[in-house]
């Protein structure tokens, strides 16, 4: 009796097991661009084989740990003090109104060449959706984010790092053809204003509604861009520490929520264009996505 217990036992575990494989795959293929998102075997085999991975720790302020391989470097490496990426002329832009070569000598010092795969990670993953940005947005497509908090790792976490240097030398092999920059991705002024217009285009505002609603401001004055709702970035996470993403179908039930069927294409905004490159969420849920990298700060 008690072999046959086992036995079931046994099996039972087995059986539990496989669902939960089974169950992973089913919701990592809800996601539209699964092959961008950077998975805890990703971060495994990036800490295993340095030689083949760049790791870059996106995060704003110096971590006390991070991924074990992984040169610091925060988000405000990638933009001018004004918040718009390194490389855009100004505001209003246009497509092609934009120098790449900063952005380039960047990626290239931190080790990123066409041979590798880049995973950025974050303590906060909008850090790191704004360097994942900056780099496919250059049209480099072997770039991941983790979209979780990297403290979930803690196995992998080490406290001696390298911190970028703006006079390392360029160590990657890294080149941008203009032509293959994503300008469908990067929301000018023209395009917040036909959005206002068009049904089919919807604005979402990733600020915290305080932000939202003009009751704070960093800026000249508060409030949000006319039609705009207010989904703060961090209800895409079940946790406030952002350590666990919500499933593509309950962040798709908040997206129900603010927007009409009808709307297939989403521009996120917040005030410096930060918080909206938790826009990446969004289009891993199929839609077209357009990050407004100017904000509120400049419209």
């Amino acid at each position: 009796m008690r072999r046959i217990l086992f036995i079931l036992a046994v099996a039972a575990l087995v059986t539990a097991g496989v669902y939960g494989v089974l169950a992973v795959k089913k919701t990592e293929s809800q996601w539209a661009h699964p092959e961008f998102i950077a998975t805890s075997d990703d971060l495994r085999d990036a800490v295993l084989h340095p030689d083949k991975y760049v790791i870059i720790d996106a995060s704003k302020y110096k971590p006390d740990r991070t991924v074990r391989g992984a040169i610091w470097a925060s988000f405000k490496v990638f933009r001018q003090p004004n918040g718009l990426l390194k490389g855009i002329w100004g505001y209003p832009i246009k497509p092609g109104q934009f120098d790449p070569e900063e952005l380039q000598h960047i990626f290239r010092q931190l080790g990123v060449s066409e041979d590798k795969t880049v995973i950025v990670v974050a303590r906060n993953p909008t850090d790191a959706m704004v360097v994942w940005f900056a780099l496919y947005f250059l049209g480099f497509d072997k770039v991941k984010v983790l979209p979780v908090n990297y403290t979930a790792f803690s196995k992998y976490l080490t406290s001696d790092f390298k911190v970028y240097d703006p006079s390392s030398p360029e160590i990657g092999d890294f080149t941008v053809d203009e032509k293959g920059i994503w300008w469908n991705m990067y929301a000018t002024r023209d395009d917040i204003l036909q959005a206002i217009e068009n049904p089919s285009v919807g604005i979402a505002d990733l600020r915290p509604p305080a932000y939202y609603n003009g009751s704070k401001a960093k800026t000249i004055r508060g409030g949000h861009i006319m039609t705009a709702v207010n989904i703060p970035y961090n209800t895409f996470w079940k946790d406030k520490d952002l350590k666990e993403l919500k499933t593509p179908d309950e962040i798709q039930s908040i997206l129900d929520e603010n927007f009409p069927k009808q709307v297939r294409k989403i521009i996120t905004t917040c005030n410096t264009g930060h918080k909206a490159a938790a826009g990446f969420i969004i289009w891993q849920l199929g839609y077209d996505w357009a990050l407004d990298d100017a904000s509120w700060n400049f419209h």
